[in-house]
């Protein structure tokens, strides 16, 4: 191989489909500071997050120092010489590992001082400025926000509360502090270089200086008030592409559809904006005549008040910065290198800011431009030789047209490769984030990205030229056309069968594009065309043979899963399954992925109560949900949202089980024993008990020996429990009512049902103290193994010859 480092493929060797090694680029350069930048991110993610403590973070660091170090020193002995880029490479990294660890733990400790402050601080003392957009919970206005306490030292913190509050105001009011908890949220939020949360129950005062800052805010309004979000769904993706606001989006349900094709990215102003914006900004200044550095600092001071003109998103922001280390460059006579210009930029923003390492944008915008960089042009040469070999002999307009043809189908390669390379790059860390993968994203991207330069350039310049009659408005026309062929086209995909599915990966996983890139840098394999069929075919027949293994050879099982302080049940046979009550929130879509669930026959309510239904409307869009089952009644007492979700996952409203009904699944049977009565669903004591029998209780499967009867019993208590006990008689496993109440079941009752196996669903650290010592004591006493999903996560129970087999 040449010396030389060709920075594309050869448009010969590709686009005549010449077979062979030859066709694929050079290994490319990877520069030290890119190993830096990762020694420095991981670093401070370890320490942010709370997985290691900074001293012993640095003594680990100093200690694997000296392997390597000792590996130099004998081939300096051995061979007489230095290795000086293995030295420099190391000392890096080094260097950037510790910087990590120390400035990661002055932040921690600057925040904890901040937290204990505002602790000890009226709320009404502080100055409050909105620094972001206001997203709206279930309850309230969440935003972020710097606090100003009495002596002028700041801190960032959760901003919440009945009203909107817009960026760059400045507010006052009355309320409560609270700290960050110990739970996820906390530790993700310290690891931002968030104190905690301020809940302002009144706003004494509110208002923005005048100022730079305002008048472009009040641009914004003006803008997005013109474009009416509330008006449709592609005025609402207008208004989030053009000037990042979502909230319409969010309300209307489209930001869904965009996150379960993989095309979030579009609709959040980030890079792909900058760029068309610099690229619109860059063109116009040349034709003015303007020399390069004019036109540098043009495009910089004008893209910047393009990214305050979007309330600074984070991802903008950040881009912001790239573009102006690229121009610095271009000023200075420098060659472009993506991958060295952004690590020396994350460098600078990671150092001064240890907390942008931990955030989710920051890392899936470095892994997509050094991906991308390093990458593409290799995934394009291999989807090159995969093509079919198809040369037909053409003339005169035939030719002529064949020749179009490919040369768009070389384009859509391109972008497909491009597409690829940054979902398989950035899919762990979405996947540990969100807990899904999106498996139209690529086909998505291909075929909806290239709408989005039109409609960020057209919106632009009809927003800037709204004034002109007819100009504006027929620009802002265009881009609504555009985007309601964009949400079209998003909608759809949304709707193909497993478009996004669940998965279950810790943050440990989000390490694996950096193994895999070490490894294909090291390797940089040029297989031939034949080679490469037999492995595409091999990994497709593997694919499919791990689907059908994991995901549909399932044994059968019931399944207590660990939602928290809440209730899901999984009953499950091969593919089959029903899923008994959906937990308080998401953490029922990542149980569900740690089962390798992708349809549910049914889901079960068995009373509305929110710690029951709460994570009902996560598994839109994620798993296939056949129809929703509640009690006798508690279908006119549905409150509308609910309703609302229910037909979103079916299509259609919820159907009752009434006292005696029946519900099979696989070699499943499951039973209503109570109520025996119209209810609606409010109290405790309205929840659907459930008998779940399998094997020796089920005509037609007596023969395999094994059975299980299992009694689920929602928040059901005593009282129900009195009637429910005689009806279920003898089982295996009772699913503990009311997460294991002081009063979910007494002495008689036990004794009457004589389970094997009792599991109580409860969250860790919860304030009822669940289960309750009673409860256990009972269970205990009538000779039953207590389990708690607190304790022991999620509780698996297998049908066996005699009894239950249980596996946590």
């Amino acid at each position: 191989m040449s010396d030389a480092r060709p920075q594309g493929l050869s448009g010969v060797g590709i686009g005549a489909g010449t077979p062979g090694a030859s066709a694929y680029p050079a290994r490319p350069f990877v520069p030290i500071s890119l190993h830096a930048l990762v020694a420095l991110v991981v670093a401070e993610n370890l320490v942010l997050r709370g997985f290691v403590d900074m001293c012993v973070a640095v003594c680990a660091l100093l200690f694997c120092a000296a392997v390597p170090l000792a590996v130099c020193v004998v081939a300096r002995l051995a061979r007489g010489r230095w290795e000086a880029g293995l030295l420099a490479a190391l000392a890096c990294v080094l260097v950037s590992g510790l910087v990590g660890c120390l400035v990661s733990g002055v932040v921690l400790a600057r925040v904890d001082a901040a937290g204990e402050a505002l602790a000890s601080t009226p709320v009404s003392a502080l100055g409050l400025t909105v620094t972001g957009d206001a997203s709206e919970t279930s309850t309230d206005w969440l935003s972020e926000a710097e606090a100003t306490l009495p002596d002028g030292s700041r801190a960032s913190v959760w901003l919440s509360g009945s009203e909107h509050l817009e960026f760059g105001e400045r507010v006052e009011g009355v309320g409560r502090f609270s700290p960050n908890a110990d739970d996820d949220w906390g530790r993700s939020s310290r690891a931002r270089g968030i104190s905690g949360r301020i809940r302002l129950v009144r706003v004494t005062d509110r208002g923005t200086r005048p100022g730079p800052l305002d008048a472009l805010m009040a641009m914004r309004r003006w803008v997005v008030g013109r474009i009416g979000p509330e008006g449709s769904e592609a005025r609402a993706l207008m208004a989030g592409v053009i000037a990042s606001d979502r909230t319409e989006l969010k309300a209307q349900g489209t930001e869904d559809a965009f996150a379960a094709t993989g095309l979030s990215h579009l609709v959040a102003v980030s890079g792909s904006h900058l760029v068309v914006v610099g690229a619109g900004l860059e063109a116009l200044l040349l034709a003015l005549g303007a020399g390069p550095r004019v036109r540098a600092l043009g495009v910089l001071g004008i893209s910047g008040a393009y990214v305050v003109f979007c309330a600074c998103p984070t991802s903008a922001v950040r881009s912001w910065v790239m573009l102006a280390a690229s121009l610095a460059g271009r000023l200075f006579g420098r060659r472009a290198h993506a991958p060295s210009g952004m690590a020396l930029t994350g460098l600078a923003m990671c150092l001064v800011d240890p907390t942008c390492a931990c955030d989710l944008g920051f890392q899936l915008s470095a892994l997509s431009v050094c991906a991308l960089a390093l990458f593409s042009s290799h995934a394009e040469a291999t989807l090159s030789l995969l093509e079919p070999r198809l040369n037909p002999r053409l003339h005169g307009r035939a030719a002529r047209v064949w020749a179009r043809a490919r040369r768009a189908w070389a384009a859509t390669r391109s972008t497909l490769a491009a597409s690829l390379v940054c979902q398989v790059a950035t899919m762990p860390a979405c996947a540990a984030t969100f807990g899904s993968v999106s498996l139209v994203a690529p086909f998505a991207n291909v075929v909806v990205g290239p709408i989005f330069a039109p409609v960020v350039s057209l919106g632009a310049l009809g927003c800037a030229f709204g004034w002109v009659p007819f100009v504006g408005d027929a620009m802002l026309l265009a881009v609504e056309a555009l985007c309601a062929v964009a949400v079209g086209i998003t909608r759809l995909l949304a709707t193909v069968p497993y478009a996004r599915v669940p998965v279950a990966l810790n943050v440990a996983w989000e390490l694996a594009p950096l193994a895999l890139a070490s490894l294909l840098l090291l390797a940089w394999p040029t297989p031939p065309r034949g080679a490469l069929l037999a492995g595409a075919g091999l990994s497709v027949a593997l694919a499919a043979s791990a689907v059908v293994g994991v995901f549909a050879l399932v044994p059968a099982r019931v399944v207590v899963l660990d939602v928290g302080q809440g209730d899901a049940i999984l009953v499950r046979d091969g593919p089959r399954s029903v899923l008994v009550d959906t937990g308080p929130d998401a953490s029922v879509a990542s149980a569900l992925a740690r089962q390798r669930t992708l349809s549910l026959d049914a889901v079960v309510i068995t009373h509305l109560h929110d710690d029951h239904y709460g994570g009902l409307d996560d598994l839109v869009g994620l798993v296939r949900v056949g129809t929703v089952l509640v009690a006798e009644g508690v279908s006119d007492a549905l409150p509308p949202e609910l309703e609302e979700t229910v037909r979103a996952l079916t299509g259609g409203p919820p159907r009752e089980l009434s006292a005696g009904d029946r519900i099979v699944v696989g070699g499943f049977g499951l039973t209503s024993l109570w109520p025996t009565e119209p209810v609606d669903g409010s109290e405790n004591e309205h929840s659907l008990c459930l008998l779940v029998e399998y094997g020796r209780a089920v005509a037609g499967r007596a023969e395999s020996g094994a059975g299980l009867r299992a009694l689920l019993t929602g928040d059901a208590e005593g009282e129900v429990m009195r009637d429910v006990a005689p009806r279920a008689g003898d089982v295996d496993v009772l699913k503990v009512g009311h997460h294991g109440s002081a009063v979910s079941i007494f002495a008689e009752e036990a004794a009457e049902l004589d389970p094997e196996v009792s599991v109580a669903s409860a969250g860790e650290g919860n304030s009822y103290g669940h289960p309750r010592p009673e409860c256990v004591e009972v269970l205990e006493g009538a000779g039953s193994w207590f389990l708690c999903t607190k304790d022991v996560g999620d509780v698996t129970l297998e049908p066996a010859a005699s009894g239950v087999r249980v596996r946590l």
